[in-house]
């Protein structure tokens, strides 16, 4: 039995970058933020696509702890929105890497695709309210509409 993710044709990505800078940035796990939503982004990509099914289920590990990270990062910004939504992703993402069978993995990582999707909007409202309370050094919005999907052959 063979697993196939057909992500390149039932995905889109799409990379919009915003760089929102703020006065007197206090928290220093703030300015991580960008990286960590980054290397989140690029986890639940690999997962998507990879076509090995414990290699995708170690990117979906992978993108778990820099979900963590982005979350607590999201707290340090003073985003609770973000924080929340990053929180979900996190916890999505870690029941697709112990999923058993690919159709749950899917299941779960599409979950968790979706969570991080809306993170990143919420983190787009954060920068655009203008209120300071917000301290967002640097924001990098990579809007991942992954929707992987599999065959078996």
């Amino acid at each position: 039995m063979r697993i196939r993710f057909l992500s390149l044709m039932s995905a889109v990505i799409l990379s919009l970058t915003l760089f929102s800078s703020i006065a007197n940035v206090e928290a220093s796990n703030c300015s991580m933020l960008a990286y960590n939503v980054d290397d989140a982004r690029s986890n639940l990509r690999r997962a998507a696509n990879e076509t090995d099914f414990e290699s995708a289920k170690n990117y979906a590990r992978r993108a778990k702890n820099s979900l963590e990270e982005a979350a607590m990062s999201a707290m340090d910004c003073k985003c609770d929105m973000a924080y929340m939504e990053f929180d979900t992703a996190a916890s999505h993402a870690r029941r697709a890497s112990y999923a058993d069978d690919p159709e749950e993995f899917v299941y779960s990582l599409n979950r968790s695709i979706r969570a991080f999707n809306s993170a990143l909007e919420a983190l787009s409202y954060c920068a655009r309210s203008g209120d300071r309370t917000h301290k967002l050094s640097q924001v990098l919005l990579c809007w991942v509409l992954v929707v992987p999907s599999y065959s078996e052959t």
